[in-house]
């Protein structure tokens, strides 16, 4: 498990194939015409390098945005599809401030698992 504060911006390099699965389109992201060196570069070739390496469940685990989302992001330089066994957990933040619980159960093949929990003081009165 790999814990930071920042979205590595892991869609900035999905093709607009991927852009479309994930309705970025409607959040008003669009795949990039032409790929833009980042900070974060270095970082993804590493993570897909290492996670495909190591075989076994990995989770990056960010808040930076602060919308809760578990999903699949790190994609294949040369494939362009998802890397299975990485799985990025993104947190809750203000104004929304509820929390994450993580399961580890190594009996499992996928070993974590997670779910949000609602703070029900912090929760929006609709």
């Amino acid at each position: 498990m790999i814990i930071a504060q920042a979205n590595p911006r892991f869609e900035g390099s999905w093709t607009s194939t991927m852009q479309q699965r994930y309705m970025l389109g409607g959040l008003g992201l669009k795949s990039p015409e032409t790929k833009k060196a980042t900070g974060f570069d270095e970082l993804l070739v590493a993570m897909e390098k290492e996670t495909r390496a190591f075989g076994k469940p990995v989770v990056y685990v960010h808040g930076d945005t602060h919308n809760f989302r578990v999903d699949k992001p790190l994609v294949g330089a040369k494939s362009g599809r998802i890397i299975e066994n990485f799985t990025r957990v993104e947190t809750f933040g203000f104004p929304d401030t509820h929390w994450v619980r993580g399961i580890v159960d190594p009996a499992d093949p996928q070993v974590f698992s997670f779910r949000q929990e609602i703070v029900k003081d912090n929760a929006a009165s609709h």
